[in-house]
């Protein structure tokens, strides 16, 4: 288990002479599809709320920051509104856990993550994820993807992720396979988005090669 992935409980441990001591404990969180919130540090992974629409808006109207996704940019306030309450729906269905990625100091939602297409019979899972682009380059989604990998392999004990992503989208390529995703493959124009078809970059990662990732940066951390 990853030290960043750990949270600290301390006590004091009364003795029956009387003589104390301070114990601090790391304890490996676990989310549960019931779980009201996570927090990872700088982040909240919570579910999400109606109340959250002003922020889907801010997020899903930027063209930057929709830039590979495969949806067209949204205009206003209803249709974030109705984004969002596509999402909550979709979270609440077995085969999906989609969590919004809000800052912890302030609770401001700057982007979601997603675990769907979960697969039971063969452990399989997809990975997904946005992140408003005013908050790029400050380790946000890499904190908020760790955390949802150790609750991928750990507490679900899935076998497999998967993701897809444009080959031109380079941080996210890198984001991947910094937690050892490998690529597998290239689906030639598989979104039509933004007025032409864009091709998929297919990633895997099975638990194992995940476990050799969470040794290595155990070690360094060490």
């Amino acid at each position: 288990m990853l030290t960043a992935h750990l949270f600290e409980v301390q006590s004091f441990i009364v003795h029956a002479d009387g003589s104390e001591h301070h114990q601090v404990q790391k304890h490996p969180v676990r989310v549960t599809k019931k779980a009201n919130e996570l927090r990872t540090g700088r982040l909240l992974l919570r579910p999400l709320a109606t109340s959250d629409s002003s922020a889907y808006l801010d997020i899903f109207s930027d063209a930057r920051t929709l830039q590979y996704w495969s949806n067209e940019p949204i205009s206003n306030l209803t249709e974030a509104a109705s984004l969002i309450q596509q999402d909550i729906e979709w979270s609440e269905s077995d085969n999906c856990i989609c969590l919004g990625v809000a800052l912890s100091d302030s609770n401001l939602l700057i982007g979601k993550i997603t675990l769907f297409q979960l697969n039971v019979q063969n452990r399989r899972a997809e990975i997904g994820y946005i992140l408003d682009r005013r908050q790029w380059g400050k380790g946000y989604m890499t904190e908020a993807v760790g955390w949802l990998l150790d609750y991928a392999f750990d507490v679900l004990k899935l076998h497999r992720l998967e993701a897809d992503t444009d080959p031109d989208n380079l941080p996210s390529l890198a984001l991947l396979e910094k937690f050892g995703f490998s690529q597998e493959g290239l689906f030639r124009d598989r979104w039509w988005v933004h007025g032409k078809w864009h091709d998929s970059v297919m990633l895997g990662l099975v638990e194992k090669d995940y476990r050799k990732y969470v040794t290595k940066v155990a070690g360094i951390d060490s």
